[in-house]
């Protein structure tokens, strides 16, 4: 139903042709699914459910699959013969297979209650093949409806869109490839360096085995050694031990006979102990007179001490009123002789203040005295002159 709306929906009639061609192909397809496989299951049943006739053209149907399949097939997989019977040719047969399927859809067109009963029996199991290709026919119905019913600015734009969409899926191609090239040359650099770390892994480790080897040949070598050194050092000690042993009776004989000079020693000393000690107590006993003695020479020199003390405290006083009263008169003195000296200083800048005033006044004089001497001296010349010149004037 949906089908024939999608039909109907088409403008162009040639398109409607070509869907409803499209149409009537998957149905028949559809019938043909639910044929019986090659080899019929359950012949007596589907001879009771759908009939002889029907069933004769199922038989029919399925053993010009076999011979088609058999002459389909290469040549190096054919037989000589197809159970005992010569096959016909390859037209022929394809003529009676295309004949023969037109005759079961039509049957099942017209009888749709066979297809019921061929479902009923459980030959409906359509193989994985015609499914697939079933739905790649209802794909292909699809995409030709979406082309015939797409107008021809729509075309193009779904053909720029799918432009785009390659230029982006090359691109994309392209960068997935330089990316897979660099993966593969980072892998490649990555076993090149596990490969380099395992070599120096297993160096080690044999360095490791050799070191481990090396070593417990030094430790039983250190084990033999020591064992050695231990028995020679065992012996070494023993004899060690009785030379000590000899050298300790000896030490402690000289031990006892040390004691016993040195309690002798002691009782001497004792003795000499108790008679300086008699000779401390005298001489502290004489030391304590001594003492008494100079405490009271300290007594009376004390007493003179601070009698002459006071004496000195007083002439202490006495020649510091004497040094005051000189100083004071010092210091009068002093400011007599600055004032004086002040005044003879102020009476000498009078008197060099005088003198040159006085130089001042007589230069003054003394010039003004010039100048009238020039002034009278200029006069009589001019009067000379004049006079000479009357003469001259007289004698012409």
């Amino acid at each position: 139903m949906a089908s024939l709306q999608s039909v109907q929906k088409l403008t162009n009639v040639e398109a409607q042709r070509i869907m409803a061609i499209l149409e009537e192909t998957y149905h028949k397809l559809e019938l043909l699914s639910h044929v019986p496989p090659l080899q019929i299951p359950n012949v007596e049943n589907l001879r009771r459910t759908i009939g002889p006739e029907v069933l004769q053209v199922l038989e029919e149907q399925s053993m010009l699959e076999q011979q088609y399949k058999w002459v389909s097939a290469p040549l190096h997989e054919q037989k000589s013969g197809y159970e005992g019977e010569t096959l016909p040719d390859f037209e022929t047969l394809d003529d009676e297979l295309r004949h023969s399927t037109r005759v079961v859809c039509r049957i099942l067109r017209e009888a749709p209650a066979i297809v019921d009963r061929l479902e009923e029996q459980g030959a409906d199991e359509a193989s994985m093949a015609i499914q697939k290709f079933l739905h790649t026919l209802s794909e292909l119905k699809e995409q030709t409806f979406q082309k015939l019913s797409t107008s021809v600015e729509e075309e193009k734009s779904k053909e720029d869109w799918f432009l785009e969409i390659s230029a982006r899926e090359e691109k994309a191609s392209q960068t997935l490839r330089q990316l897979q090239k660099e993966i593969k040359l980072e892998k490649a650099d990555r076993e090149r360096q596990v490969s380099a770390r395992n070599e120096t892994i297993q160096k080690l480790r044999d360095e490791l085995e050799e070191i481990r080897t090396s070593t417990i040949n030094e430790t039983k070598r250190l084990q033999a050694d020591t064992k050695a050194q231990e028995e020679a050092d065992l012996a070494a000690f023993k004899s060690k031990e009785a030379s000590l042993n000899e050298e300790l009776a000896r030490l402690e004989a000289e031990l006892a006979q040390k004691k016993q000079e040195n309690r002798e020693s002691e009782e001497q000393l004792r003795k000499k102990k108790m008679k300086n000690e008699s000779e401390v107590e005298a001489w502290i006993s004489k030391y304590d007179q001594d003492m008494e003695e100079k405490h009271r020479e300290i007594s009376t020199l004390r007493g003179i001490y601070e009698e002459e003390r006071k004496e000195l405290l007083y002439y202490e006083d006495y020649f510091n009123k004497l040094l005051a009263e000189r100083e004071a008169t010092l210091a009068e003195e002093r400011k007599k002789a600055e004032e004086l000296a002040r005044q003879k200083a102020q009476q000498a800048t009078l008197e060099k203040a005088a003198t040159m005033l006085q130089k001042v006044w007589r230069g003054k004089v003394t010039r003004r005295d010039l100048e009238r001497k020039k002034a009278g001296s200029r006069g009589k010349k001019k009067g000379g002159k004049g006079a000479k010149g009357a003469k001259g004037k007289k004698k012409k």
